[in-house]
């Protein structure tokens, strides 16, 4: 048999079996499909913020400002420069249009008091200097602010909300909230808006005002003079500026920004890739036992290929040939389906407020590749063991009935448990050992949970026959002949219900580790802030972009409150290694924390002392009485006296100083991440509330809630993680469904004879799909309690394997294992509606005949 007749026979095979090709094909779609809508979406963002930021900077040679001595890229942590330093450089030759710039935070107010939704983009605020040739901003109607009492704003936000020039708006600032008329709307190059976000441009001087600067920006960019040379301009710039101050190119701060953009960006594409690679993962499962199956079931088929001279090779090319035929269409349609799962994904995520630009898309050679390896690739790897073994069968084999699944052998099964040993082995080193750290941690677990995985799914095949009977003998109970039948089907073949059931077990295993490992994040931060907070309100910005100083001010005014805190950090170098200090009111933090000071007392942090936390303190072998050097990231070195340790570091910290510390040693613009405020004693609980409220009335942005609000809002976000992982999740377990209902088709198939002879004794339609739903139930409840058992001790793994002060103890999620089994339930009525119905239109006569 040549090459070309392998290729005619596996398209007649394909044609012949037209609708198992359709469901084999539909699993590699979907996998292909996810891993490249996750590449797409990752190469669409990252070319619309570098095409933004290139805009951004469109027109500026140079920028100056604050030089860092650790910290690099748009995150450093830099410090401002003196309004003066731009007369300066406006004297140097070459130089020429300077102009200053700040960059704040400013939030629009709608017309009816709500802030402008911008799904979790930043809300901009900046200063105009004037020049419309730099910076890439376009007028696209109007003119540009002038004066204390205007603003402009971006055209996508103004036409968004129905804001028109010439209209009163009011912008949440430094200062608070204030009224402006609308000037103006800008955009971005041929844009109108800013990936998302909001911007309100104000002029030099009511920037500095309103953003509380004083006489101090951000950072002043440059142009030269036409036809000078850029370097040389740059190196005479240099030479007039203070010390601490840099100029670089508007190359450099494109670069800059892209890296910190993409930064994220590779963290969102890899947490997609990880979901796509596990339904990948699935669907090879589903395809390498549906093509076992069909290799059993065309046995006479395979065996006559042989008796007319095929050799065993050609046996095995014809399959792979198969395979390959199919994957390569699954393939190509799976590339189109990925351009759309991106798409959906970007408005499944606007629609839940998070607010991602629009892009074009980007379709690299890269994903290209990568689909082909995973589509044909994972697909061929897949038949791989189903073609040899097709290679095997003799000619002589065409007289016996069926080769199908073997029976469970001891050397198979003393297989599965040397993987599944090994698996265990290498993940819990990679979990707790972490050589190499995060690569170690990757590579040891990644591969160990996908050894567990294959482990598992082989071993269960040992117990399939005990645990389907235990499952299935309430259905017989109950259903009488057909639940019997159902659990006689289920237990006959163990090695095919544990293959059949194993794609889901994935699935349902991964699912319940994030319950258990989400359930004891939940429980410890709860008793967490339920032994540290003593605070009885939390204050924090609903935009995530901390709140003004000014809002910690009028709290502290009010009567209702005996004590009110800020939170702010600042990054510090110590011994070499960079950290965070955490900064909040000496005088008032007892009363709102329980630090569980173990020594020394909060005198020192009033006093300009540090506390530190006594895991830190002894990492640095200090303790109260001695002093720490540290580093700010402009390169000046402080030394604070060490005024008490303390052990609850959750909230709090590991390093604690006081606000008025903070401010005396850091330039930085002040901006606090939460406030937390006490109750004064005697006072009405709900006259307060009211109180604290209303002083906070006219700032949309500040979200007030109760110590007992709080609690439950962090509660709820972990919860809305757990979701996201399931619904991530639920591709893969769409597809185990799928396979479920690909297995019972074939195995109807296989059947057919005994289904016949079913129905001419008596069984009439409705109780032989009965038999085939009960039958699903069962193959579908045992995979998902195997899964709920790998998945929990996964889960109790992964959360003893975090720092106890993140995760302290395990906790379990009982609600979670009944939906698991109660959604098994589910899904195996309905992976049994096409099978159930294939069975039951079957002609009994026909049936009866079929050899």
């Amino acid at each position: 048999m040549s090459v070309r007749s392998s290729v005619l026979l596996a398209r007649k095979s394909l044609r012949a079996r037209l609708g198992r090709t359709i469901a084999i094909a539909a699993t590699v779609v979907v996998g292909v499909s996810f891993v490249v809508g996750s590449f797409v979406l990752a190469d669409s963002l990252r070319a619309t913020f570098d095409n933004l930021f290139a805009e951004v900077n469109e027109g500026i040679d140079l920028e100056i400002r604050s030089s860092v001595a650790f910290g690099d890229g748009a995150g450093a942590n830099r410090d401002p420069i003196p309004l003066s330093v731009a007369e300066t450089v406006r004297t140097v030759e070459g130089v020429d249009a300077v102009v200053p710039l700040i960059q704040g935070v400013a939030q629009i107010v709608t017309a009816d008091g709500e802030l402008v939704s911008t799904g979790g983009a930043p809300t901009i605020g900046s200063s105009w200097a004037g020049d419309d040739s730099i910076g890439g901003l376009v007028l696209r109607d109007g003119s540009f602010p002038a004066g204390r009492d205007q603003v402009a704003i971006d055209k996508a936000t103004a036409d968004r909300e129905s804001i028109g020039v010439g209209e009163r708006i009011e912008v949440i600032t430094e200062i608070g909230r204030n009224p402006y008329t609308v000037s103006g709307l800008v955009g971005l190059g041929s844009t109108d808006g800013f990936a998302g976000a909001s911007l309100a441009l104000f002029d030099l001087d009511t920037a500095l005002e309103v953003f509380d600067r004083g006489d101090r920006v951000d950072v002043i960019d440059l142009t030269v003079v036409s036809g000078a040379d850029t370097d040389t301009v740059r190196a005479a710039v240099e030479a007039v500026l203070p010390d601490g101050l840099e100029v670089i190119t508007s190359e450099q701060v494109a670069e800059e920004t892209a890296d910190a953009v993409g930064g994220f960006i590779d963290v969102f594409g890899t947490g997609l890739l990880i979901f796509a690679f596990i339904t990948a993962f699935v669907s090879a499962f589903i395809i390498n036992n549906v093509f076992a199956i069909t290799i059993g079931q065309r046995l006479r088929e395979l065996a006559l290929l042989r008796a007319v001279g095929a050799s065993a090779r050609q046996v095995r090319r014809m399959i792979v040939v198969e395979a390959v035929v199919m994957s390569i269409i699954a393939t190509a349609l799976g590339i189109v389906g990925g351009i759309a799962v991106a798409r959906l994904i970007v408005t499944l995520f606007n629609a839940a407020g998070l607010g991602f630009p629009d892009s074009g898309t980007v379709l690299a050679p890269r994903t290209i590749i990568i689909a082909a390896i995973v589509g044909i690739g994972i697909t061929v790897a897949s038949v791989l063991i189903p073609a040899r073994r097709a290679g095997r069968i003799p000619p002589v084999a065409a007289l016996r009935p069926e080769l199908g699944f073997a029976a469970i052998n001891t050397r198979r099964l003393l297989g599965a448990a040397i993987t599944t040993v090994i698996g265990a082995v290498a993940f819990i080193i990679g979990l707790f050992v972490r050589p190499g750290g995060s690569t170690g941690l990757a590579v040891f677990a990644g591969a160990g949970g996908l050894l567990l995985f294959l482990g598992t799914a082989s071993m269960s095949a040992a117990v399939a026959k005990p645990v389907t009977a235990a499952l299935g003998w309430p259905i017989a109970k109950l259903f009488g002949t057909p639940g019997a039948l159902a659990r006689q089907n289920a237990g006959r073949a163990p090695r095919r219900t544990a293959a059949s059931a194993a794609a889901l077990m994935i699935g349902v295993a991964l699912v319940s580790a994030a319950a258990v490992f989400a359930a004891s994040l939940r429980d410890t931060f709860v008793q967490t802030l339920d032994r540290a907070v003593t605070a009885d309100y939390v204050i924090s910005d609903s935009s995530f972009q901390g709140l003004s100083p000014s809002v910690a001010e009028t709290l502290r005014d009010l009567p209702e409150l005996s004590a009110v805190s800020p939170f702010r950090a600042i990054p510090v170098e110590i011994d070499g290694e960079t950290t965070t200090i955490g900064a909040v009111d000496g005088s008032a933090i007892e009363q709102l924390l329980n630090l569980r000071l173990v020594e020394g007392s909060f005198d020192g942090l009033v006093n300009g002392g540090l506390l530190v936390n006594e895991d830190r303190a002894d990492e640095l072998g200090v303790g109260v009485g001695d002093r720490i050097e540290f580093m700010l990231a402009n390169g000046d070195v402080n030394t604070l006296d060490i005024g008490g340790i303390y052990a609850e570091s959750a909230v709090a910290g590991n390093l604690l100083m006081s606000i008025d510390t903070l401010e005396s040693i850091s330039q930085q613009p002040p901006r606090d991440f939460f406030l937390v405020a006490r109750l004064a004693d005697g006072i009405d609980p709900r006259l307060a509330d009211q109180a604290v409220r209303a002083s906070v009335a006219d700032l949309p942005q500040v979200e007030v809630q109760t110590n007992a609000e709080f609690r439950r809002q962090q509660e709820d976000q972990i919860n809305q993680l757990l979701i996201v992982i399931t619904a991530l999740l639920l591709f893969a377990i769409t597809i185990a469904v799928v396979g479920i209902s690909i297995t019972l088709a074939l195995s109807v198939f296989e059947r057919t004879r005994e289904i016949g002879l079913l129905r001419a004794v008596g069984m009439n339609r409705r109780q032989l799909r009965r038999t085939v739903r009960w039958e699903a139930v069962i193959v579908s409840v045992f995979g998902a309690l195997v899964g709920i058992v790998l998945g929990t001790l996964i889960g109790i793994a992964l959360a003893t394997a975090v720092p106890d002060n993140i995760i302290d103890s395990v906790s379990f999620s009982p609600g979670i294992t009944v939906v698991i089994v109660i959604g098994a339930v589910i899904a195996g009525l309905f992976a049994a509606l096409y099978p159930a119905f294939k069975a039951s239109k079957m002609n009994v006569l026909e049936a009866i005949a079929t050899e």
